[in-house]
């Protein structure tokens, strides 16, 4: 089948486009590249086929798996900021538990502070770990700290919306808007590091799995 050179013009523009897109992803997600110098990745953009009730879990289905090398402990993110981390790989389909799974952590760093805490989900997202007399104000930005084998430093992760003000506490509650809202999000994108190394899968349960796959479209 011949193909117009108006067609193949045209597939070359939207290929032009992709890679634009793809470079202008990776500025976006890595907000201080500095020390990102020595981590070759790529990107995969995935879609979401499913999610769980409600978001309970904080779950999300997409439709890349072992064909596409997924493995688990990747991490998910959105042109926002971090989603997550793959917890669970198969043929078609992959689990990524998301920052509103309240077993989620991950380390941090306030970017505009240097002050160095664990973001977890606690019904809300918190900075934890912030002494009362650590510098961390409203609407400072959040970010991976890159102090683990799983996310690179620099993904945004929030911005400070609420600190506490009952200094009677060593720590002190700093609470996070996230950068992403998993509710409104359609695709999102797996990031491949060069660390060759690969986690074994972590079976999840039986009915997470079923109940998330029940509910894709």
């Amino acid at each position: 089948m011949l193909i117009s050179h108006n067609r193949i013009t045209k597939l070359e523009k939207e290929v032009s486009k992709l890679q634009l897109e793809n470079t202008e992803l990776r500025r976006k997600i890595l907000l201080d590249t500095t020390e990102l110098t020595t981590i070759e990745f790529d990107v995969v953009r995935t879609k979401i086929i499913g999610r769980d009730p409600a978001n309970i879990n904080g779950f999300l289905l997409i439709d890349k798996g072992k064909d596409e090398k997924l493995y688990v402990n990747q991490p998910v993110v959105s042109v926002a900021g971090l989603v997550g981390r793959i917890k669970y790989v198969s043929t078609g389909y992959s689990i990524v538990e998301t920052i509103d799974n309240r077993g989620f952590a991950v380390s941090a760093v306030d970017q505009e502070t240097g002050v160095h805490g664990i973001v977890k989900q606690r019904g809300s997202l918190y900075f934890d770990f912030i002494k009362t007399r650590d510098e961390v104000h409203i609407g400072d930005s959040i970010v991976t700290s890159g102090m683990s084998n799983i996310f690179p430093e620099g993904i945004l992760i929030g911005t400070v919306s609420r600190i506490s003000t009952n200094h009677d506490l060593y720590f002190k509650p700093v609470q996070l808007t996230p950068s992403v809202n998993i509710n409104q999000i359609l695709s999102v994108y797996v990031l491949f590091s060069s660390d060759t190394s690969r986690p074994m899968a972590v079976p999840l349960n039986n009915a997470v799995t079923s109940d998330i796959t029940e509910h894709a479209p």
